[in-house]
């Protein structure tokens, strides 16, 4: 993996490609309906964050649930650190969308942190 610098950022991203599984938990519009489990493929990943193409859509702010082998890179212990899990997947909210070319669409999720004050909806989901 290589770090890509942007001094924007709390922490590096790291070029990544590979399978990323995801699931809408919550709709941004609040719906509570989980989605079924769709493919995509990841492009950089930081312990904040990940990147990742798909062409299923969620929207924006939508809560999602995502498996992904970030153990194999050299920051699983910052991810396992700050980021929220259950059963050992990543929980993340849709931060941006943008169409490729090809139609897909790459989506930036930002990691809901262990610590991040969770509105009650989303905090009755893991409990």
């Amino acid at each position: 993996m290589n770090p890509s610098p942007d001094s924007k950022r709390e922490f590096v991203r790291y070029s990544y490609d590979k399978p990323v599984s995801f699931k809408i938990l919550i709709s941004a519009k609040q719906n509570r309906s989980a989605s079924k489990m769709v493919s995509g493929m990841s492009k950089n990943l930081s312990a904040s964050g990940l990147l990742f193409k798909s062409d299923h859509l969620p929207e924006i702010s939508s809560i999602l649930e995502l498996e992904l082998d970030y153990r194999t890179t050299g920051i699983c212990h910052e991810i396992e650190e700050n980021a929220l899990m259950i059963n050992n997947k990543l929980i993340g909210k849709v931060v941006r969308i943008e169409e490729d070319e090809d139609g897909k669409y790459n989506i930036g999720v930002a990691f809901i942190k262990k610590n991040d004050q969770l509105p009650p909806d989303i905090e009755g989901m893991f409990k």
